[in-house]
């Protein structure tokens, strides 16, 4: 599915003929790097719907982007902020859906902390929990 999503957003940019070479072109190579990113979310075995609607959602924020600064911003991964000993969203182009990847992809590796597992267990529930439990049954 990721691929028919990414088609629909290059056709898009393509027939948008309001927009500079330019900006374009950057638009274009961001989609292309958020289009492997998420290749690789597929490759580790991510829900295909999840990584579905992080692409969705970044590539939304890329389409209304108007600088390469944003741009940059936007393709980063979703890395939240701690602060006060919580964990919240990192930017305004914050995907929670991401953040729960990279959690996961986190907990692989090694024990989260206390604030991480909460968090951790908090996106889950919020996205994912449903389709975990179908996949059980």
């Amino acid at each position: 599915m990721i691929d028919l999503e990414y088609s629909c957003y290059m056709t898009e940019l393509l027939m948008n003929n309001r927009l500079t070479e330019k900006l374009r072109s950057r638009r274009f190579d961001a989609l292309r790097k958020m289009r492997g990113i998420m290749a690789q979310y597929e490759k580790e075995g991510f829900l295909p719907k999840l990584v579905e609607t992080v692409f969705c959602k970044k590539a939304d924020f890329i389409m209304k982007a108007k600088t390469k600064t944003e741009l940059e911003e936007i393709v980063k991964p979703s890395i939240p902020r701690y602060s006060g000993g919580t964990f919240y969203p990192g930017n305004s182009y914050h995907v929670e859906e991401e953040e729960l990847i990279l959690w996961s992809k986190t907990s692989l590796k090694a024990p989260l902390i206390p604030q991480g597992y909460k968090r951790y267990q908090e996106l889950f529930e919020k996205y994912v929990k449903e389709e975990a439990r179908n996949e059980a049954a």
